[in-house]
């Protein structure tokens, strides 16, 4: 997020005061945030800088919630979660089913695009032996754990920015032509070490 540091005072007890001018409207996060102890890094913007293929998909998904009704408060998240589970990466898993509910939230801790769904009943290994013996088989599901974008390459990024390019373009938000996408794409390679 980019800003104007535009004064600073000090106070009795030698504390200081910065006033930063936004252009964003950050009026929900200062709500979240007012009177917490927050981290704090301040640097020189570069003029060259651009967005890069993360900060453009965050911004389609920020958009996108705020023009649609169908999101919550948490509609930038909900957009991103679901372009991962339409367009992401994932690990089809099959897990017993009392191990389920920990497993899907310690995977959720990993951050806001990792998250698992059970998709359905599984025959656990080797099912067929215990049921010829006549024992009981434990319940087992398939999950799908999903990955955060920030694990994915350029293809998969891709992907997901084509996906929230279709969701804006439906509710009428301005995309980047698709030159513009592609050099987005090329830094990303870049900045995952692909070649090409």
């Amino acid at each position: 997020m980019l800003g104007k540091l535009k004064e600073l005072t000090m106070n009795l007890d030698r504390s200081q005061n910065v006033t930063i001018t936004l252009q964003v409207d950050y009026r929900d996060e200062f709500d979240k945030l007012k009177d917490e102890i927050v981290d704090i890094e301040i640097k020189k913007a570069s003029k060259h800088r651009s967005m890069d293929a993360n900060a453009y998909f965050w911004h389609l998904c920020g958009e996108i919630a705020k023009a649609s009704s169908k999101y919550s408060t948490d509609g930038k998240n909900e957009v991103y979660r679901e372009a991962i589970k339409a367009k992401g990466e994932y690990e089809p898993l099959t897990i017993r089913e009392d191990a389920v509910p920990v497993f899907i939230s310690r995977w959720a801790q990993k951050g806001t695009g990792w998250f698992a769904e059970v998709v359905d009943d599984a025959p656990g290994p080797d099912a067929e032996y215990y049921s010829l013996m006549g024992d009981s088989v434990d319940s087992y599901k398939i999950v799908h754990a999903y990955y955060g974008s920030s694990t994915y390459s350029s293809a998969s990024m891709s992907r997901l920015i084509d996906y929230v390019v279709m969701l804006a373009n439906d509710v009428g938000i301005p995309t980047m032509t698709s030159k513009e996408q592609n050099k987005l794409i090329s830094a990303w390679a870049k900045k995952v070490g692909e070649d090409g």
